[in-house]
């Protein structure tokens, strides 16, 4: 039986049962949603530091 592990807690899930969203397994929904948290504070976070340090286009650097 092929196993994958929840992104979350690192526990391995049955891919037959397990949830499954934004392409990655998780244990629970709980752990899902968990997920999506740190990802959407991580994207703003991102996008703060693009508007504080706006890369510059052109050149070799």
């Amino acid at each position: 039986m092929f196993e994958k592990h929840c992104q979350t807690c690192g526990i391995e899930v049955d891919k037959k049962t397990a949830p499954k969203r934004f392409g990655r397994y998780f244990c629970s929904e709980d752990h899902s949603q968990q997920y999506l948290k740190k990802k959407e504070e991580y994207e703003k976070r991102m996008e703060e530091e693009e508007r504080k340090h706006p890369r510059r286009r052109g050149g070799c650097c």
